[in-house]
């Protein structure tokens, strides 16, 4: 019963504590490759190495929602604080 009231009391906490975790956990969650690339059609001495970072589907969803759960957290505290 006591751990329930301490929930309800600080949920707003809790949910920017958890947001913040799950965003900053995946946005350095980032994959790269290398590649070759030239300036011309001949690749001769004009071959580039190029680097390429991208985010998979399901770690740009946990930012999404580690982004959402922050939001949430700062609407519940500034409603709590307005009553």
């Amino acid at each position: 019963m006591k751990i329930l009231k301490l929930l309800k009391k600080y949920i707003g906490e809790i949910f920017i504590i958890g947001g913040t975790g799950l965003f900053i956990y995946n946005i350095f969650d980032f994959s790269y490759e290398f590649r070759i690339g030239s300036l011309s059609l001949k690749c001769v001495k004009s071959c580039i190495k190029i680097v390429c970072y991208y985010y998979s589907y399901s770690t740009l969803s946990y930012i999404t929602i580690g982004a959402m759960l922050i939001v949430l957290g700062i609407l519940i505290i500034r409603n709590k604080k307005s009553k």
